[in-house]
C-alpha cells in the first residue's frame, strides 16, 4: 500500500491545518500527551482517530472539558459527532499516512513496530503566527492523546466505540 502526499487547496487556512509538517506536528503532541498519562508510546492506530477529531471544529468543540470524562458516555451521548466519523477517518486517511512519514523522516515522530512516539520539535519560527483554530487543533490533539492514553480499553474496543474497523 502507498501512501501519497494529499494536494490541500490553496488558501492559507486549509493548506496550514491538512499539510503534512502540520499534522505531524499534532501526532507528536498526542503522543507526548499519551506517553505521559499511559507511560507507553501511542498505538499507530490512534493515529488515525486523532487527525479526524482534532481537525474537525464540530468534534473538537464537542469534546469535553476533562479527560477525567468517560470517552464511552461522551461518545453515547454525541451520536452526530460519530454519524459521519467513519467517513471522515477514510477521508483523512491519506492526511494521516502522509503526516506520519513526514514526522518520522524528520524525527518528529519516532517509530516502532506498532506504535509512534513523540520525536524532538524544532522551536517555532518567529515568524509563525497560529492562528485559533491552529491553536485549538493542538490542544485538541494533546487532549485526545492523553484521553486515549487513560483509557484502559484495547485498540479493538477504542476502534469499535469510535464506529470504525482496523
Amino acid at each position: 500500500m502507498s501512501i501519497t502526499t494529499p494536494i490541500t487547496a490553496p488558501d492559507s487556512e486549509t493548506s496550514t491545518l491538512f499539510n503534512p509538517a502540520f499534522c505531524a506536528l499534532l501526532l507528536n503532541r498526542a503522543c507526548a500527551a499519551y506517553e505521559a498519562k499511559a507511560g507507553a508510546a501511542m498505538p499507530i492506530t490512534f493515529a488515525f482517530l486523532i487527525l479526524p477529531s482534532a481537525l474537525h471544529k464540530p468534534t473538537r468543540e464537542a469534546l469535553p472539558g476533562t479527560t477525567a470524562s468517560s470517552m464511552w458516555a461522551w461518545l453515547r451521548s454525541n451520536p452526530v459527532i460519530l454519524m459521519d466519523f467513519a467517513n471522515r477517518a477514510r477521508t483523512f486517511r491519506t492526511f494521516t499516512g502522509a503526516a506520519i512519514r513526514y514526522g518520522l523522516q524528520r524525527t518528529v515522530l519516532t517509530g516502532s513496530l506498532g506504535s509512534i512516539a513523540a520525536g524532538k520539535l524544532a522551536r517555532r519560527p518567529r515568524t509563525l503566527f497560529p492562528t485559533d483554530d491552529w491553536t485549538d487543533c493542538v490542544k485538541a490533539a494533546e487532549f485526545l492523546g492523553r484521553w486515549f492514553g487513560g483509557s484502559e480499553a484495547d485498540e479493538a474496543t477504542t476502534l469499535a466505540h469510535w464506529g470504525v474497523k482496523p
